[in-house]
């Protein structure tokens, strides 16, 4: 069987639920998952419908990150509020951190027997209301635990999203709306510093927890009023099940996925993916790009930038914010697009035949300028150069954090569709694991060995991690074929 090919259960599938001829894109090449005739089914919702779906998730997971970070700049004054030291009110940010990485882990095993749908809303409420609890908190201990509480039961997006983006698009799409997702989820830690800045300039910390609050409230009306369920299953005949009427919709009465039951071994699956090399070798080079292309800027930022250059916090903000931010909108636009192109192409000339490999060919600029700009930042604080210096690596870096990012996303997806949403959990496992580790060594590393050395070395780990990644687009469809699929969730 050919690599692209559907399995042996996606084919029964097909056969059950096909068009009466096989659909297939623009340019004659077969979809991939192939749509049933049922109205219901999230492929065949119209284009507006798909992008409204999009937009809310993503701007919910624009709302994980942008709530961690926005506090960034406020740490002087927040540490004198709690009186402790910059390293102590860093883990504030970093606790947040931590915790984001089981969430999903527990949230998306639920959602493929529930839906996608209550979990969203679940989690939206958790926000408000911890997100609030946060900003009412007057000592380090409550605030710790109320971050904590935030980020375990706040943040299933961040595993969610790449799950809800399979559920909608084919494959053919998937680079350009998973390249939207992945803008989203990142960019709300790059904007929320310069936010968070003036905030806390104009009125206090507490404002900057009070915020997410408020915007999450929001998406929560706006997203029980406009968003259905997108999890579909394959293998049932969608006609002969009774329709649930629109208030059982709304207050969730049903499970998505009938025919499945929630087991303890569900919570386990991400982890047994770690056992196919097209999904651990882009995980672990993945999970050191966000950790040194975004985080480490992040966490060391109002120590180095502050001493440095003797800037207020809402100046912080802005120094850090600005190239993070412009770096990922510019760099997005080289990523989802261009790697749907690319693996279309191949395709064509292939004869029709797709293969994930494919989009890699476009991760090679941003392969290289993630550790160039993580490199220079480096450089420029040994050197003290002007702040330009520093606002131009970080910019670089992030440009090419979110090609690595885009491209890695819709690879994975491409190899392992029906496990997408176990895929987003330990991606965002792995991620938020390392990033919560840099808190701890960046800063005393740069202090003891020189920021310059300190941040090459970080450069040249993350390009160490990428050469597995060369070596997969070789063999990656040969042993995809050796070690089949997994037996799981085949119906989505």
């Amino acid at each position: 069987m050919f690599e692209g090919e559907p399995t042996k259960t996606e084919a029964s599938v097909i056969e059950s639920f096909q068009t009466p001829n096989d659909a297939k894109d623009s340019n004659g090449i077969l979809l991939i998952p192939q749509p049933t005739n049922d109205p219901e089914d999230p492929l065949n919702w119209p284009s507006w419908r798909k992008r409204i779906v999009l937009v809310q998730v993503s701007l919910i997971s624009f709302l994980s990150l942008f709530s961690a970070s926005l506090i960034v700049p406020t740490f002087v004054p927040l540490g004198k509020y709690l009186h402790k030291d910059l390293t102590d009110v860093a883990y504030v940010v970093s606790i947040f951190t931590a915790i984001i990485s089981i969430s999903p882990l527990v949230w998306n095993p639920i959602s493929n027997v529930y839906g996608r749908r209550p979990v969203y809303i679940v989690n939206l409420i958790a926000t408000v209301a911890f997100s609030a609890a946060s900003a009412a908190s007057h000592d380090y201990g409550t605030l710790l635990a109320m971050r904590a509480l935030c980020g375990l039961l706040g943040t299933a997006a961040l595993g969610l999203g790449p799950a809800t983006v399979c559920d909608l698009f084919f494959a053919h799409e998937r680079g350009r709306y998973m390249g939207v997702y992945t803008l989203s989820f990142i960019t709300g830690g790059h904007i929320a510093p310069i936010i968070g800045g003036y905030i806390e300039k104009n009125l206090t910390w507490r404002w900057c927890f009070y915020v997410p609050a408020i915007i999450a409230a929001a998406l929560l009306i706006s997203f029980i009023l406009t968003v259905p369920e997108t999890l579909y299953s394959r293998t049932l005949d969608q006609s002969t099940k009774s329709q649930p009427g629109s208030v059982q919709k709304i207050l969730m009465l049903r499970r998505a996925a009938p025919s499945n039951r929630l087991r303890p071994i569900d919570f386990l699956r991400p982890f047994q993916m770690l056992l196919y090399p097209s999904v651990v070798v882009p995980t672990v080079y993945y999970a050191t790009s966000f950790g040194y292309g975004t985080i480490l800027f992040i966490l060391t930022s109002t120590n180095i930038f502050s001493q440095l250059y003797h800037l207020q916090p809402y100046q912080v903000g802005v120094l850090l914010g600005i190239p993070l931010t412009v770096g990922s909108v510019i760099g997005e636009c080289c990523a989802g697009y261009l790697s749907d192109l690319v693996s279309e192409r191949r395709a064509i000339h292939r004869g029709g035949k797709r293969i994930p490999e494919d989009r890699f060919l476009a991760i090679y600029p941003g392969a290289i300028l993630l550790p160039l700009g993580v490199a220079i930042e480096g450089v420029c604080i040994t050197h003290k150069t002007h702040w330009i210096g520093p606002a131009m690596g970080v910019a670089i870096a992030s440009f090419g954090l979110q090609i690595v990012t885009t491209i890695i996303y819709a690879y994975i997806a491409d190899c392992y569709k029906p496990q997408s949403a176990e895929i987003g959990a330990v991606l965002n496992f792995t991620r938020q694991i390392f990033s919560f580790c840099v808190g701890f060594y960046a800063i005393q590393t740069g202090q003891m060995i020189g920021f310059q050395d300190a941040w090459i070395i970080w450069a040249c780990i993350n390009v160490a991690t990428f050469l597995p990644v060369i070596i997969l687009v070789w063999k990656g469809e040969r042993w995809r074929r050796a070690l089949g699929t997994p037996k799981f969730h085949n119906d989505l």
